[in-house]
């Protein structure tokens, strides 16, 4: 079991984008699964009580690699029927909890373990930044935020601007927009090489195996650990260690004449990190696999897991990465349910129903943005609406 408990207050259910995808196609009357359309059903009357059904900022670049429109923007609709965009908390912020309790718990430092973020929060900017970025309602001229007094129901249009804001941007733009958009700097091309190279850095390990002799799956542990830290959180390990004082030789007991002396205890630090070390067992398990080609959906998932996993009470992911989660016994770990199929989510909703509706609160959690009831869903078939600013422009 984990040192600490890392699960959101509120009842949590992440989906794999192939859920997603498959109840687009249910809803287009072309289910994968005669039971889909059911499933759909329950997963919304679960939302609807309360249950939260997080996105992460995978969901919004495999969304954005559908070159059809029309099928983003139906994808993007039943994504808000269920999550109503509802996200994990991405930027530094999970990262950087995970990192101090981990310091708390092997150098003692800092002194007091690590208040823990808030988790879920609202849409795109929650997801990427950590940080709430909602539209609101403010004044073309002075750009002051609009009062209910200045303008009565201001609060619930402004709830509804955004809530639609949220589901025109996973759907992403029209093809007569992209010209346009580009003149403005919209340049999807730069995700795209970003995720290019961190396959590359993977692959580059692979080829660093194959021309070794055999090194053994501890040996190997240890290497990939490194990778992921030195690859995907150096600046933040380096920040934090400055931040209290705290040099790495003193802390790790590193004595010079006697190489490997630190290895110990900074595979305990490591492994005291959640995320990190989901990522790194996830990705040592598929460089076992001497004949295994590593694909960009092998990063999302184990991007999207390992997060996830420590955060939410339920994970619905594909068979193969539910299967390296386990044999790594990251559910176990976490108190994490993994599941591939849902016969058992079914099962499991009925008690994320009922601890859902013991919370209590707005079940969408959109009663920060403004007053008003459930999620607006409504999107025009066939086109995308524009938000024209008048005397009270949307921002």
């Amino acid at each position: 079991m984990a040192s600490i408990n890392l699960h959101t207050s509120r009842p949590s259910v992440y989906l794999d984008q192939w859920v997603w995808i498959d109840m687009a196609k249910a809803v287009a009357g072309k289910p994968r699964r005669p039971d889909d359309p059911k499933v759909l059903a329950a997963l919304r009357d679960a939302a609807a009580a309360g249950v939260a059904f997080p996105l992460s900022p995978v969901h919004y670049f495999e969304t954005f690699k559908i070159k059809d429109p029309a099928q983003r923007h139906n994808l993007a609709r039943v994504m808000a029927s269920v999550s109503y965009f509802r996200t994990l908390r991405g930027g530094r912020q999970l990262m950087r909890h995970q990192m101090l309790n981990a310091m708390h718990e092997t150098f003692e430092r800092p002194a007091f373990r690590p208040t823990p973020p808030e988790p879920l929060g609202l849409g795109a900017a929650f997801a990427f930044t950590g940080k709430q970025g909602l539209m609101t309602v403010r004044d073309a001229t002075t750009g002051a935020k609009t009062t209910e007094k200045q303008l009565p129901g201001v609060g619930a249009l402004q709830r509804k601007c955004a809530q639609l804001g949220e589901t025109l941007l996973i759907a992403g733009p029209a093809d007569d927009e992209v010209a346009t958009l580009r003149k403005n700097g919209y340049m999807p091309e730069a995700t795209e090489a970003m995720a290019a190279s961190r396959l590359a850095w993977e692959e580059l390990y692979v080829s660093l195996l194959r021309d070794r002799q055999r090194t053994s799956a501890t040996e190997m542990r240890v290497q990939v650990m490194a990778r992921e830290l030195c690859h995907e959180h150096l600046d933040l390990f380096n920040e934090v260690l400055a931040e209290y004082r705290l040099p790495l030789e003193r802390a790790l007991g590193i004595d010079l004449q006697r190489p490997g002396s630190g290895r110990a205890k900074m595979m305990a630090f490591s492994d005291r990190i959640p995320s990190m070390r989901l990522a790194a067992d996830m990705k040592a398990a598929l460089f076992r696999n001497a004949q295994r080609t590593w694909e960009l959906n092998d990063l999302y998932d184990i991007d999207a897991l390992s997060l996830a996993i420590p955060y939410c009470h339920v994970v619905v992911t594909d068979a193969d990465a539910a299967d390296r989660v386990r044999r790594t016994k990251g559910d176990q770990r976490h108190d994490t349910a993994v599941f591939s199929t849902f016969g058992p989510l079914l099962e499991r909703l009925p008690d994320l129903v009922a601890r859902a509706r013991a919370v209590g609160g707005d079940p969408t959690g959109w009663d920060v943005s403004g007053p008003g009831e459930g999620f607006v869903t409504t999107l025009p078939d066939g086109s995308w609406p524009s938000l024209q600013p008048t005397s009270a422009g949307a921002t």
